[in-house]
């Protein structure tokens, strides 16, 4: 959505008026979502990337209180599961038109905090996947926080990393965000470190 100042305002942000204008207390997201949806009151539930995981989670947990849920990932994906359980670019369009004529669209982007996120991939094989585990533990030792939902999410109270295989292509995806550049820097460049030595260890055993 681009504001009345003309200023991008991206998906994880939107989802924010979105869920709070509805009434959910749940906000159903996605590992790669951006960690702002934590820190602002709501209960939040993290599955695979995909809209139809987000779907899937909405519908488990929907009985009796599906007016308390909202859903959506940072590809822009709405779900509104009062109306439906599939993404609604329409109804979410004239939800946006109809937040517009309440609040200025910048006032309500200006409240919610923002952290710099880097993203990136590596050509690679998934089989490293294991190994790359092995390695993220050890640095969870350290305070932090490792999950498996898609992928391997480690997280910090200042950042977090994910290290995932991409659906789409044979490659190792990475994001990171954090609260500071130089953190988010940080958690990406580990990403990218433990994945390239785990790829040329696992080319050297099979060379």
């Amino acid at each position: 959505v681009i504001d009345e100042k003309g200023e991008y305002v991206a998906a994880d942000k939107l989802r924010v008026p979105f869920a709070r204008q509805l009434g959910a207390n749940k906000v159903v997201t996605t590992v790669d979502a951006s960690m702002l949806i934590d820190e602002l009151g709501f209960e939040v539930v993290r599955t695979r990337v995909g809209d139809a995981f987000v779907s899937d989670e909405l519908r488990h947990s929907a009985k009796g209180d599906i007016e308390e849920k909202f859903g959506g990932e940072s590809s822009g994906c709405f779900i509104f599961p009062r109306v439906s359980l599939c993404p609604d670019a329409i109804y979410a369009a004239a939800k946006i038109v109809e937040v517009a004529s309440e609040h200025r669209i910048s006032t309500l982007a200006d409240q919610i905090p923002s952290y710099p996120v880097l993203r990136g991939g590596v050509p690679g094989d998934k089989a490293v996947m294991e190994e790359i585990e092995r390695r993220l533990k050890r640095e969870a030792e350290s305070g932090g926080r490792l999950e498996t939902v898609d992928g391997l999410r480690l997280s910090f109270s200042d950042g977090w990393l994910l290290v995932r295989p991409s659906g789409t292509e044979p490659k190792i995806r990475i994001t990171a965000e954090a609260t500071s550049e130089q953190r988010a820097e940080e958690l990406y460049d580990l990403g990218l470190k433990t994945i390239e030595e785990c790829l040329i260890r696992r080319e050297r055993a099979t060379t």
